[in-house]
């Protein structure tokens, strides 16, 4: 009951004991009061309850962090018994109809408990089809087809077909790993199939648990949905909005990649362009020797370190750097918070060459958003939407694309237009590709017809500008989506360029020599996941127009070749340069609620604009930082 209730009631018994005739307005307002408790007393109830899964989700999520940490770091076993146990404690029924109950009566911060609800569902959801994913793991590890009377492994086909020179072989090699793409197919679809089974049965049983508010705000949350509806809640976006970005980085780039995808065949596999397939792409993007040439194994951390602190983000107490050698080590990199923000992790192994100085820097960008968290909430700090973060990693892996900051590395000027190109390529294919894997999300991945499996080929051929056939689509999961991570690939891209655009306008020159755009990023992460990425930035539209902009930008560099002709992957432009037209329509937001349509723009005080900081910063010596960083 409510601090007021006792006095409605003390005042209704005096009226009552003063007057023995029934009064109907005093019962009234006897029974409001009444029903005002028991309300409060229930959202209290709820809150509370919601804390502790909250609490609980918390401990569980850091503990997967530490295992994982020691299990990457030092090849340590990992206690899944007791992992899962604790996690499974956390999935039942009763726990996640209350996180309903709990977000239809306003029991606390709204999106807090959507954030705490969709991922104890997806949990759920992924338990369910624990068998399905192993069997998935199992032939990705393990699956072999023939091939000139020897068994080749799957996970060897995309390094031997970069290698193979002969282009009749590479079509060979690739027919002769269909079947085991079919196999693996197939496993994929009954893994998603099984999600999708698993998701209507437990959003069905969980609607019918929770109480009907009728609240409009909540119907498309609550209701039940299918797989891709809950992938795109997962990612916030929606997806028919999302179709029109994807198909604006395809619009706006396609003569770009066309170009690209010419001056690629002629240094290499000079064949015929219309008979291109999807088996010489492989060799196509292998990525150039000469740019890997300017990223030692050896100067890979320093350059890194550097960069951060000149921007003033190196140093500080929380962030871990383990950069050692382990032969047990995992050599992919990795993110942790076994600590939270105070206590955040980052494991890499460096092998040398451009895309593993990306991988650095990409890694290093994620860690600092995740540490300069400071909403105050699980929530906000490891849940919802990760596009933010994303999006930083994707600012810091572009600046081997910069000339500046080459320069300001040391890299030779001879070699740094052939470091911008390469890396210019592999952006554009990934974003490509990416639109791509999101289209065929939405159009063929839930129909199991021809059709589906030919839709698939043509967007395929579209984006990556070599030919796909049916056949080829035998891959069609696997080369596609996985819980729509390309929507987040695609938002991460486009807005990691208008952060670098409002980055150097804000500091009047290059944004990493900054100590102020250090600043103005460490105020961008504060909020982490409370705010959508687009209200604090901006709208992907005016993403997708800058990210067209800095690939204009791009060509003027250029790229010298034998005879003294310069080749770039667009024609030079001369004057101002404006993007093709290319409008898009409203953008729709798949939540209802406090963040409200993101057409509409944020009000003004809520839109991150970066201040007005003095350029400053030095270059700091990994000795002299207070980061663990393992030599």
């Amino acid at each position: 009951m409510s601090s007021r209730a006792p006095s409605l009631v003390v005042v209704a018994v005096l009226g009552l004991a003063a007057c023995p005739r029934s009064d109907s307005s005093v019962q009234v307002n006897l029974g409001a009061a009444a029903d005002a408790g028991v309300v409060d007393s229930e959202l209290g109830r709820l809150r509370a309850q919601a804390t502790s899964v909250s609490n609980d989700t918390r401990d569980w999520s850091r503990a997967v962090d530490a295992a994982l940490w020691n299990h990457w770091t030092s090849g340590a076993p990992i206690d899944w018994t007791t992992l899962n146990t604790k996690r499974d404690a956390l999935l039942t029924t009763e726990r996640l109809s209350m996180l309903r109950r709990a977000l239809e009566r306003g029991a606390d911060d709204e999106l807090a408990l959507e954030h705490l609800s969709v991922f104890l569902e997806a949990e759920a959801v992924s338990r369910s089809a624990t068998a399905e994913a192993d069997a998935v793991a199992t032939l990705l590890s393990t699956s072999t087809f023939t091939f000139d009377g020897k068994d080749v492994r799957w996970a060897d086909l995309n390094r031997l077909l970069a290698t193979e020179k002969s282009a009749l072989k590479r079509k060979a090699l690739w027919t002769a790993s269909l079947p085991a793409a079919e196999k693996l197919d197939a496993a994929l679809a009954a893994r998603d199939a099984k999600r999708a089974e698993a998701l209507l049965a437990a959003e069905q049983l969980l609607f019918q648990r929770g109480d009907a508010t009728g609240d409009a705000r909540l119907v498309g949350l609550l209701a039940p949905k299918t797989l891709l509806a809950f992938e795109a809640e997962q990612r916030d976006v929606e997806p028919e909005a999302m179709r029109q970005v994807a198909e604006g980085v395809l619009a706006l780039t396609s003569e770009a990649w066309r170009l690209t995808l010419e001056r690629l065949n002629q240094a290499d596999t000079k064949l015929p362009m219309a008979t291109l397939t999807r088996a010489d792409l492989p060799r196509l993007m292998r990525g150039s020797a000469e740019a890997d040439l300017a990223f030692g194994k050896k100067e890979l951390a320093p350059r890194a370190i550097a960069t951060l602190g000149a921007l003033g983000l190196y140093g500080k107490k929380g962030l871990t750097l383990d950069l050692s050698e382990a032969v047990k080590k995992n050599p992919l990199p990795l993110t942790v918070t076994p600590g939270g923000p105070a206590d955040v992790r980052t494991s890499f192994r460096p092998l040398g060459g451009l895309r593993d100085q990306q991988l650095l820097l990409s890694e290093l960008g994620i860690a600092l958003a995740l540490q300069h968290v400071t909403a105050g909430r699980f929530e906000y700090e490891r849940l919802g939407d990760s596009a933010l973060a994303q999006a930083t990693g994707e600012l810091f892996a572009t600046l081997p694309g910069d000339a500046e900051w080459l320069e300001a590395q040391g890299v030779p000027e001879a070699a740094r237009p052939i470091v911008i190109d390469a890396w210019q390529v592999q952006r554009l294919f990934q974003a490509r590709r990416a639109a791509a894997a999101f289209l065929v999300r939405l159009d063929c991945i839930e129909r199991n017809d021809a059709q589906s499996r030919s839709r698939a080929a043509a967007i395929f051929t579209r984006a990556l500008g070599v030919l796909h056939t049916e056949a080829d689509m035998a891959r069609m999961r696997f080369d596609s989506d996985d819980g729509l991570r390309s929507a987040t690939t695609i938002r991460s891209m486009l807005m990691a360029e208008h952060l670098r655009g409002e980055l150097n306008r804000s500091a009047g020159g290059p944004w990493f020599r900054s100590a102020g755009a250090g600043k103005d990023l460490v105020e961008l992460w504060s909020t982490g996941s409370s705010v959508p990425l687009e209200t604090r930035v901006t709208r992907l539209g005016a993403a997708l127009t800058s990210f067209w902009q800095r690939s204009i930008e791009v060509t003027r560099v250029g790229l010298p070749v034998d005879g003294g002709v310069v080749i770039a992957p667009f024609p030079q432009p001369k004057g101002p340069v404006e993007p093709p037209v290319w409008t898009a329509r409203p953008w729709p937001h798949a939540r209802i609620g406090p963040r409200g349509a993101i057409d509409a723009g944020p009000p003004p005080e809520t839109r991150w604009m970066p201040k007005p900081w003095p350029t400053g910063g030095k270059r700091i010596a990994p000795e002299d930082a207070g980061v663990s960083a393992s030599p």
